[in-house]
């Protein structure tokens, strides 16, 4: 079995999010000397999304906002849901209630947890946990989050149009293909 410690963290840049630099030695067994690495962790912390369905319109609410990957690679937005980190000292529930009136100006009226799950362990200590959400129907077709300088796109999907996001073979958010992934086997819809 491996022992791993940490030797050395060292802040590389301090931005949207905190770069660092980890230098760890990892032991494993007598036929193989101790010996170090260094790897770059991408510092995000904890995230909360939610799949948005209103009961009364029968639609499911995604999004779409300027993302550095669509432009660098010069693809079109994809859909998302909506979601975003969790602030210091706030739980859980109370930062998805948030991310959603700030994304999509509406309330939340049930929240029912789908999976958690680490995308990036190799370079990133992000936790993702993903949500579905009953909330109050919309009223914009757009808003302005100037706290985090987003313009959001606000969309009302079927299910079936739904269905056809995760069967696509071309490039999509994969937060999203999960979410959907996981809500259709939890709620076993066909």
């Amino acid at each position: 079995m491996q022992k791993v410690s940490k030797i050395k963290k060292t802040l590389l840049s301090k931005s949207f999010f905190s770069f660092w630099k980890y230098q760890f030695l990892i032991k494993s067994n007598k036929k193989i000397k101790p010996y170090k690495i260094n790897r770059e962790i991408l510092n995000i912390g904890d995230v909360v999304f939610a799949l948005c369905f209103n009961k009364e319109e029968k639609k499911f609410y995604l999004i779409k906002q300027f993302r550095p990957f669509y432009f660098v690679r010069g693809k079109n937005l994809k859909y998302e849901i909506v979601g975003g980190l969790v602030d210091k000292g706030e739980n859980l529930t109370t930062a998805l209630k948030r991310e959603i009136k700030e994304e999509i100006g509406v309330k939340t009226k049930k929240i029912v947890k789908l999976t958690t799950y680490c995308p990036v362990p190799g370079y990133s200590d992000e936790i993702v946990h993903v949500y579905y959400a009953e909330v109050e129907k919309i009223k914009f077709k757009s808003l302005y989050n100037k706290n985090e300088n987003e313009e959001i796109k606000i969309f009302k999907l079927t299910l079936t149009q739904l269905k056809k996001i995760n069967e696509s073979k071309s490039i999509q958010n994969v937060l999203t293909k999960i979410s959907i992934y996981e809500y259709l086997k939890k709620f076993k819809k066909s």
